[in-house]
């Protein structure tokens, strides 16, 4: 199953990679970044065995939908600023609905564990759709997807996840800082933060799924792959943001 969860990721990091090589269409990193974000939508509840995942999946559609949209036609003091926004209003709509199933349902806190943590996590893809609409996408994509590959070759041995943690952080910063030796895209630094947040992001969604055993389906797959590209492209959109 690992080794599913690295083929999906990569398959999905192609048309990240080639979205971000279309520097004449503004909207493309957001078009793929939508399409992770539904894929995640769907799978996130199904993974997390919610009791009703068809209710949260369309409350997290709606956020992922409503989180991009901002991002391209409403920026705020940043461009992905609204996604907080987006969040709270997403969580009231987690609570509404829970509360609906009355006092006697099953798993009600969990589902609101489950819908919070997905909104937190698919409201995230707004990064995508903001690096597209900026200068040097492409070098920004390229240098975090080749640290997501080098930690998610790590990820996918038997290595305990005390090693594995370790090791995903150090191989994804040393082939960012690598990385920067070509003529374009972020500096050394800045490639070097990407990597590293990529590897402990990839390690510990690592140990995170196979402590709840929650990869053995194929939603589960989907569901870790794309949540971890989502949350890649924001965080490499908020390293270059702060460190520019």
């Amino acid at each position: 199953m690992r080794i599913k969860v690295l083929i999906s990721g990569l398959l999905a990091a192609v048309l990240l990679a080639g979205a971000a090589s279309l520097s004449s269409l503004n909207f493309a990193m957001a078009a793929v970044a939508v399409v992770l974000q539904l894929v995640f939508a769907y799978t996130w509840p199904r993974m997390t065995r919610s009791e009703t995942p068809w209710t949260i999946s369309i409350i997290l559609a709606i956020a992922a939908l409503a989180s991009t949209a901002a991002t391209l036609f409403m920026p705020g003091a940043t461009q992905t600023s609204h996604s907080v926004e987006v969040i709270a209003a997403g969580v009231l709509m987690i609570f509404i609905t829970q509360v609906m199933r009355g006092s006697t349902a099953d798993g009600r806190l969990a589902g609101v564990v489950s819908g919070i943590t997905g909104l937190a996590i698919v409201a995230q893809g707004s990064g995508w759709a903001a690096m597209g609409l900026g200068e040097g996408a492409l070098g920004i994509t390229a240098f975090t997807l080749i640290a997501l590959v080098g930690a998610g070759a790590i990820a996918i041995t038997r290595l305990p996840d005390r090693i594995t943690f370790v090791l995903a952080p150090l191989i994804g910063g040393a082939l960012g800082a690598a990385a920067s030796a070509l003529t374009f895209g972020p500096t050394w630094y800045q490639a070097l933060a990407i990597g590293v947040l990529a590897g402990l992001l990839v390690g510990s969604l690592r140990a995170l799924a196979l402590s709840t055993r929650s990869i053995r389906t194929l939603s589960g797959v989907l569901a870790l792959a794309s949540g971890i590209l989502i949350l890649a492209g924001a965080m490499s959109w908020y390293v270059m943001a702060l460190l520019s």
